[in-house]
């Protein structure tokens, strides 16, 4: 399988992210909190494939880095993925590890982790077992637990200096999410930019780590 074949099932695995998320009617923007249905695998271990959140309405003033978002693409497709650079950034990764401003993530392991299959679509996907590694980035105090697929072409990216008004995510599932490393066509999210932030998201009371 050729490296833009592999990039193209994931990308297809990837997105869209969120169920049912029409966000940005006048009734939707009076709630303050709302819930979605994770629709792909991206945000494991985290948040698994199928799992019920709640977020709440937040402008790019409220956000931090590390926070789970819920973003739209220039497309128009929503998804949930974690911000990672924050405006001014310098963000690269380099063999699976983020660096800010070259200052390298700090990440450890934690075991392994099966992501179980997908069989909807025209490229069902089979369980993959990944190593876990528990993941603290530069300038946060809070880690987080990611899952690395294996050496990959989305190891690698940048560096690139993000604008006055730019925000770099990432998906938690780093081998398997259509994020910021790619842009909105064919179905990646790309670098947003403020009026793309839609929410910030709660976890639900079961992602604490085991």
């Amino acid at each position: 399988m050729t490296a833009a074949h592999r990039t193209a099932l994931v990308l297809l695995a990837a997105a869209p992210l969120l169920a049912a998320c029409e966000d940005g009617g006048v009734i939707d923007k009076l709630l303050p909190e709302r819930g979605f249905t994770v629709a792909s695998t991206s945000m494991e271990p985290t948040l698994p494939h199928g799992t019920r959140i709640t977020a709440e309405r937040v402008t790019s003033a409220d956000v931090a880095r590390g926070d789970i978002l819920v973003v739209r693409n220039q497309r128009g497709e929503s998804y949930v993925f974690r911000l990672v650079g924050l405006p001014g950034d310098n963000v690269e990764l380099r063999e699976g590890l983020p660096l800010l401003n070259g200052t390298p993530a700090q990440q450890r392991p934690r075991g392994t982790y099966t992501v179980a299959g997908e069989e909807e679509g025209d490229n069902p996907l089979p369980p993959q077992t990944m190593t876990r590694l528990s993941e603290t980035l530069p300038g946060s105090s809070a880690s987080h637990d990611i899952l690395d697929l294996r050496e990959t072409e989305l190891d690698n990216f940048g560096p690139v200096t993000l604008g006055e008004d730019e925000y770099f995510l990432l998906g938690d599932n780093r081998d398997n999410a259509a994020d910021s490393r790619f842009g909105p066509v064919p179905r990646g999210l790309g670098i947003v930019r403020s009026e793309q932030i839609l929410r910030r998201v709660i976890l639900p009371a079961d992602s604490a780590k085991p």
